[in-house]
Formats: structure tokens, C-alpha cells, sequence
């Protein structure tokens, strides 16, 4: 079955070559396709990587606007096959686990630590607390949470803001009391800049990855920061081909180089990257990145030179 132009995006993300070679084909739909009524007839989904670049991404036959249809209501609906407890429920689960169990808990220690890097180091700019942070398709509120809790009798440090298409997470404004607005993310619904934003599975979703990151410069300072993680394309040597890491809703897989490559190409430098394999069992990058645009002092002859104490 033929794989339309149109639904394959016209060539490779990171370099626009066409000629690709094909490493995983599916011929009926997953169980996320299959809830939004995908049908078996006509179906054909592959993942390929670019012979130019060496990028992997995926075509496929379906609409592209079917993706949008699973977010919405039953990617994390408790209704849902593959989910066994409602995104209010999984909050409490995941939150009470500890450091030792806990992906996420692994996450903020490995975030703030680096951030503080890069301010003692004067990469960028230390700012006075509160800060406002964002975390877009958190849904469960489990990052947002644990990245804005701060020690009992501590000033909060960080101000959690989450945006999420998804129907059922509307317990994180009504119980959590956090400042959570339902939809698809475009820059200015919140009517703020923010000091960080959060992308923790998401990039591999975005139909227009490059659109989505135009938006989201426009929500950050020049000395703002935005996390980044993504599976990583090492989960094609070491991951069958049934693995869930390859299902329906993932279009793009990155490695190091690929990342780091379509962050520049969209105004964006990563700072700090880390390959890692989180206890789910498949392979993950994690990024910081800032603007590119930022002041740099350029030393004349008659600046002190710091290599020549």
C-alpha cells in the first residue's frame, strides 16, 4: 500500500532528503489508531531512516489529523486499553514513589543540578525567585508537581503551569489548584514569559515540530531555558519492533546528533544532553537548550585575558 506525499511530510525533518530505507512495517492499525477507528483496510505505517542524515521518522497512510483525535479524549482515559487508572489516579501512585523508583524525581534532581550549572558557570543569567515554569502535555501533573514542590517552610521557587489537550486532567486546576489551561499549545495563552518550559515526550508527537518550537521561543526570555526529552534512536538496535516506543502516535525518533541538530536549525543550543535508560526499560535523551540570540563579550587587546593568569 502506497504511503501519500502529503502524510510523509515530503522528506526527512532534519535535512529534507526523500530516499530513505525502511526498518519496521506494520500493515493493521495499534491500539490507539484502533480506538479512534482506524480501519485494518487500506493501512500501511513504517518507520524509515534518512540514507542522507541518517534521522528516523515515520509514514503512514491515516489522516493526519487522527493524532489530534486520541489526544483529545483516549490517550489517557481511564476507558482506554492500555490504561489502567485515570490521570488523577496515577498522580497520587507516581508521587508517592520514591527517588529510587521514581523517573521523574530523577528528572527534577537532573534538571535543577544542571540549571545550577549553568548559572554558577554564568551560561546564563541567574534570576530572583519565583519562577515561572511550564510544562506542556503533563497532564497526570506529576512533573509539574514535583518540580514546583520546595521544602516545607521554604518560599516556592517554582510556579507550575501546565497545558495539556487532554479532557481528564482538569483535576490538576480544580484539586491541585495549578494553573492549567485545556488545549493544543500556541504561545501567549498564559499571557506570560517563562523561565522554563518542559517538553517530556512530546517532540515525537508533533506533526509540525518546527512550527511548534517558532511558538515556543516566543514564550521564553533570552536567558530562559526549555528541557527536551525524547526516546532515543538507540531503541532501534536494542527495542523489538513491537515495543510501544514504536506505536502509532510517534512520528520522529532522535539521537544525539539529529536532536541537537534540529534544535540549532530552529534557534535553539543545547547546554546539556544526556543519553539514559529509564526504568520503563526503553532508551531516552534529555536536553537543555536556550535561545541562540544572546550577548557575548568579545575581548579586545586590552582586556584582561583569563588564560594568561
Amino acid at each position: 500500500m502506497d504511503i501519500s506525499k502529503e502524510n510523509c511530510g515530503g522528506g526527512c525533518l532534519i535535512c529534507n532528503c526523500t530516499e530513505y530505507t525502511s526498518i519496521f512495517e506494520y500493515n493493521q492499525p495499534d491500539q490507539y489508531e484502533q480506538t479512534v477507528g482506524v480501519k485494518e483496510e487500506g493501512y500501511a505505517r513504517r518507520w524509515v531512516q534518512c540514507k542522507n542524515c541518517g534521522f528516523y521518522y515515520s509514514l503512514y497512510s491515516r489522516d493526519r489529523e487522527i493524532l489530534n483525535k486520541i489526544y483529545q479524549a483516549s490517550y489517557r482515559s481511564q476507558e482506554s486499553s492500555w490504561r489502567k487508572n485515570s490521570p488523577e489516579e496515577l498522580f497520587h501512585i507516581i508521587t508517592a514513589l520514591p527517588l529510587e523508583e521514581s523517573e521523574t524525581k530523577s528528572r527534577v534532581e537532573w534538571i535543577k543540578k544542571n540549571i545550577l550549572s549553568l548559572w554558577k558557570g554564568g551560561i546564563i543569567t541567574e534570576k530572583t525567585p519565583p519562577f515561572n515554569f511550564l510544562d506542556i502535555g503533563g497532564g497526570n501533573g506529576v512533573f509539574a508537581y514535583e518540580f514546583g514542590e520546595e521544602k516545607p517552610g521554604k518560599e516556592k521557587k517554582w510556579i507550575p503551569h501546565v497545558i495539556d489537550p487532554d479532557e481528564n486532567a482538569q483535576f490538576l486546576k480544580s484539586k491541585l489548584n495549578m494553573e492549567f489551561i485545556q488545549s493544543e499549545y500556541k504561545s501567549g495563552l498564559f499571557g506570560k514569559k517563562f523561565d522554563l518550559i518542559s517538553l517530556i515526550y512530546v517532540l515525537e508527537h508533533l506533526t509540525n515540530p518546527q512550527f511548534f518550537i517558532e511558538n515556543l521561543i516566543q514564550d521564553i526570555n533570552s536567558d530562559s531555558l526549555i528541557y527536551i526529552e525524547v526516546p532515543d534512536a538507540l531503541c532501534f538496535r536494542f527495542r523489538p519492533k513491537t515495543d510501544d516506543i514504536f506505536n502509532s502516535c510517534h512520528l520522529w525518533m532522535f539521537d544525539s546528533y539529529t536532536l541537537i541538530t534540529f534544535l540549532n536549525g530552529w534557534g535553539l543550543e543545547v547546554f546539556c544532553l544526556n543519553r539514559v535508560r529509564p526504568k520503563r526499560g526503553h532508551y531516552a535523551l534529555m536536553a537543555l537548550a536556550g535561545k541562540k540570540e544572546r550577548e557575548i563579550k568579545v575581548l579586545n587587546s586590552q582586556d584582561e585575558k583569563p588564560w594568561e593568569k
